[in-house]
């Protein structure tokens, strides 16, 4: 196991994942900044809220992709094969990509939070908050990029995916408010259509997970204000990951090589 960590972390330096990474936030804090600085008023906040955003979009992004590729070169190169000829169980090669992966973020995701500490005056609670509900969320990720590749076992199937399931993740909070939208018209008013629509908004609200909720850039502006928030991003944290994790030690195990 500690081979496979070992061998993630040097692969991420020799895919130029860091570096990529780095310069990615950097041109991300400086176009942060100059937007910031052309407000009209808490220039300070909008640094803050678009550094946030931009800075969490790079990381999961890259995240993502590094997750998708890596699996996909390891699959080509008979990598997964050759490890899983040794004494290991596959339970255990899942276990240690995820592990291998996560620690690969944390790399990127601290010096991350120091930096958002030394430009911005964001509140120290919601700073805590928005850093642990983010790696939640690139933990989220990195387990759907690791099942999506092993499932799909094609780097540009995976990497769509991924990107897919991230972008309805994300606008969740729009499709349960357009299914909240038709209640307050009267049954007659509403199409078979505007109906069948908000059946399948039920459907995917009720699949995929609020990543909308997640690494809110007013929690470092004003800090936390509704905790209720933050049960939720817990609650679905502790739901999805294990089951992908299941999920993904039920396909693999169904794998010939």
């Amino acid at each position: 196991m500690k081979s496979i960590l070992k061998y993630i972390i040097l692969s991420g330096t020799r895919n130029r994942l860091y570096l990529g990474l780095f310069i990615s936030l950097i041109i991300a804090f400086s176009l942060a900044i100059f937007l910031g600085s052309t407000a009209l008023i808490e220039q300070k906040q909008m640094t803050t809220a678009y550094i946030s955003g931009l800075s969490r979009g790079v990381l999961i992004i890259g995240t993502a992709l590094f997750v998708c590729l890596s699996m996909n070169k390891a699959f080509e190169n008979k990598e997964v094969e050759f490890i899983i000829s040794k004494s290991i169980s596959r339970e255990q090669f899942i276990i240690s990509y995820l592990l291998g992966f996560f620690v690969a973020v944390l790399l990127i995701f601290i010096p991350l939070v120091i930096a958002i500490l030394t430009i911005t005056q964001a509140n120290k609670i919601g700073l805590l908050v928005w850093s642990l509900s983010l790696l939640s969320e690139a933990m989220i990720m990195i387990v759907f990029s690791l099942l999506a590749s092993l499932i799909l076992k094609n780097s540009f199937s995976s990497i769509m995916a991924t990107l897919g399931f991230y972008a309805i993740s994300r606008l969740m909070g729009m499709f349960v408010m357009a299914i909240e939208l038709p209640q307050n018209i009267s049954q007659t008013d509403l199409t078979i259509s505007a109906s069948s629509f908000a059946l399948v908004l039920k459907v995917l609200s009720a699949i995929f997970p609020r990543l909308d909720l997640f690494g809110q850039s007013e929690w470092l502006n004003y800090g936390i204000e509704d905790f209720s928030t933050i049960k939720i991003i817990l609650l679905q944290s502790i739901i999805y990951i294990p089951l992908m994790i299941f999920m993904a030690f039920h396909d693999f195990k169904k794998k010939q090589f």
